[in-house]
């Protein structure tokens, strides 16, 4: 799997309107991949709001991250440039400033999911 990631520069102040980015910003931004692309993520995950555990009054590197997962690397690719189509750049940045101060880094990754626990706990039991 493949994940296409949007984190949300933080700086002292800024803001992240979830409600806002969840119910118009994703949908807009998901019909003009679909228009554009022809694509679908698998799944979405966002993170929102985000903390410091160590350090509570430090500012973390992002106030909010919106993870796109696709099968494969060739769809994440394509999604990473949605931008690319006048409409779709046009729409989804001028929804910038009523959910966040700025545009957001991108990152592009390979996703490994480890979903057995109980295996990788077993794997390191004392042998006996």
């Amino acid at each position: 799997m493949y994940m296409v990631a949007f984190m949300y520069p933080n700086k002292q102040g800024a803001t992240f309107h979830l409600e806002h980015f969840i119910k118009v910003h994703l949908p807009l931004g998901l019909h003009q991949t679909f228009k554009h692309l022809a694509i679908k993520p698998k799944k979405l995950v966002v993170y929102s709001p985000t903390w410091n555990v160590g350090q509570p009054k430090a500012l973390l590197p992002y106030i909010a991250i919106s993870s796109c997962f696709f099968e494969t690397r060739a769809e994440a690719e394509k999604f990473s440039g949605l931008f690319g189509f006048e409409e779709a750049a046009r729409l989804l940045s001028a929804y910038f400033p009523n959910y966040t101060p700025g545009p957001p880094d991108v990152m592009m990754a390979e996703v490994t999911e480890l979903t057995d626990v109980d295996s990788l706990i077993a794997a390191h039991r004392p042998k006996t």
